[in-house]
């Protein structure tokens, strides 16, 4: 029980820090950019010439690059304190020879550490994107009554 709740402090650190550390407005900017920039490759088919292909695919992989760095950051702060956690912090309250049974399985406390965090990741991000779709359709503006009426049927 106790790995769980050590699993469950390290993965609510890990997001906050993702969320704190992490641009997303930033990042979402750059998507949209991006897609922008695809779209007009695209249009333009094989009638570019190779000079404006070259400038476009620099602009695209610069934007690219820009992102990444944005989503990496984060990765900088978690990850060695997650080092520190498996590698330090949990052979020192955990005896090494502890294992943990699940629905019939007998699994080293470091598997199953592993797997809870990685499961409760999974399952906060699944939560955080879900809650930011509906606060982002509840942030867009409703259309008013007398312009719901002025639309073309």
């Amino acid at each position: 029980m106790e790995l769980v709740l050590i699993a469950i402090v390290y993965v609510s650190f890990s997001v906050i820090a993702q969320r704190k550390i992490a641009n997303y407005k930033r990042i979402k900017e750059i998507k949209k950019d991006m897609d922008i920039k695809m779209k007009e490759l695209r249009s333009l088919g094989s009638s570019i010439t190779k000079e404006a292909l070259d400038v476009k695919q620099k602009e695209i992989t610069a934007l690219a690059s820009e992102s990444m760095r944005h989503q990496l950051k984060p990765t900088l702060i978690v990850l060695p304190i997650f080092f520190l956690l498996f590698y330090v912090a949990l052979p020192a309250l955990v005896p090494a020879s502890t294992k943990i049974s699940v629905l019939s399985l007998s699994l080293p406390y470091t598997t199953f550490f592993i797997a809870v965090s990685f499961i409760l990741g999974i399952l906060s991000t699944i939560a955080l994107s879900v809650y930011e779709r509906i606060a982002a359709k509840k942030a867009q503006p409703q259309p008013t009554q007398q312009q719901a009426n002025n639309q073309p049927q």
